[in-house]
């Protein structure tokens, strides 16, 4: 699943774009999908990401299947809590 924030507040106008599982295919599909560059694709340390502005950040926005975070802080509070391992059916 595609995630991103509505908008950096440290870059007004920008968005940050993941994958849920960290997918880079499915970042690279996404961006074809919008029309970013190549050049918006970033391979971080933990999070490969796309940084969008302008028609491909609208896009993206206005995109049905893209969950939409207020804050980044949000959006990467959701990410680790996918990380976590389930202990449903655990006896303790």
């Amino acid at each position: 699943m595609i995630v991103m924030d509505r908008e950096n507040i440290f870059a007004r106008g920008w968005s940050h774009v993941l994958s849920t599982t960290n997918d880079l295919a499915e970042l690279r599909a996404f961006a074809k999908r919008v029309g970013a560059p190549a050049a918006a694709l970033h391979l971080g340390n933990r999070w490969v990401h796309l940084d969008l502005k302008l028609a491909p950040r609208d896009l993206a926005l206005a995109d049905p299947d893209v969950r939409v975070f207020e804050r980044t802080s949000d959006m990467l509070r959701y990410l680790k809590t996918l990380q976590q391992p389930s202990t449903s059916g655990v006896n303790g």
